[in-house]
């Protein structure tokens, strides 16, 4: 009994140190132009074939100046990469809280040409998908939703991954009954983080889909990304799992000795 728990105690450790660093790696994808967090995206939008006409209308056609736009955009949960025709990913924003989807917004701040902005802000109105924005706050609440549980899982596993390692220590039965707890909670929000994120940009990609012929713009899901954050899911669920094997030494009950029994005397 004492090495089935032994061994269910180092391998819930185990589990929930791996879904911890998994679910942190996810979470700072695109916060720095620093390989390999600068491929770590949600999703990525390609440019290459904008229809620069439609989308920004009247800039188009200015004489003095020309539309430069990067090729992809790397959409993380705190920022986005910006990359040329080949991949590279040439720059990245600071972190700034909950990265919203505002596909307008990403294409203003990307145009390279000052005067071809000013010409934006002041003669253009983007022209976008109409089944894209009309939903756009539903879209990021659910994105929302997606950071927000994020952040709470990797809080619970390491909090987690505490418990379980001062459980070496003291065998008390309260302190198995919090880490099932922890355990059960993240990976309840770790697969909420994960099937909101992976709902969300494959909704988003098939409205995008629906009118690439008229706008020209492709969005794709981020597949290190979506390995990283399921990975994350598999090791939470076996994680708590294992938690439920783990029991508390005999004689001890919520870490005190329980009083041995009186023999009666004859």
């Amino acid at each position: 009994m004492a090495i089935i728990n032994a061994s269910a105690l180092f391998f819930t450790a185990l589990l929930s140190f791996s879904a911890l660093i998994l679910a942190i790696v996810a979470c700072a994808g695109s916060t720095s132009n620093y390989n390999p967090i600068n491929k770590i995206f949600v999703a990525q939008l390609n440019l290459k074939n904008l229809n620069i006409e439609k989308v920004f209308g009247q800039v188009s056609g200015g004489k003095d100046s020309k539309l430069e736009l990067p090729a992809f955009i790397n959409i993380g949960l705190w920022s986005y990469c910006v990359a040329d025709g080949g991949g590279s990913v040439k720059s990245c924003t600071s972190p700034s809280g909950i990265q919203k989807f505002n596909l307008e917004q990403m294409l203003t701040k990307n145009v390279d040409d000052n005067k071809a902005l000013n010409m934006i802000d002041s003669m253009a109105k983007l022209v976008l998908p109409e089944n894209l924005q009309d939903k756009m706050g539903y879209y990021n609440n659910l994105v929302k939703c997606t950071f927000i549980t994020l952040l709470i899982g990797i809080c619970l596993l390491f909090l987690d991954l505490v418990v379980n390692i001062v459980r070496w220590i003291i065998h008390a039965r309260l302190l198995n009954w919090i880490g099932r707890f922890l355990a059960s909670i993240a990976f309840t929000s770790l697969i909420i983080s994960a099937g909101t994120s992976t709902g969300t940009y494959v909704y988003i990609r098939h409205l995008l889909g629906e009118s690439y012929d008229d706008y020209g713009i492709k969005l794709s899901l981020g597949r290190v990304f979506l390995a990283l954050i399921w990975a994350a899911v598999g090791s939470a669920l076996f994680n708590s799992i294992l938690w439920g094997i783990v029991r508390a030494r005999r004689g001890y009950y919520s870490g005190s000795p329980m009083p041995s029994e009186e023999k009666p005397l004859i």
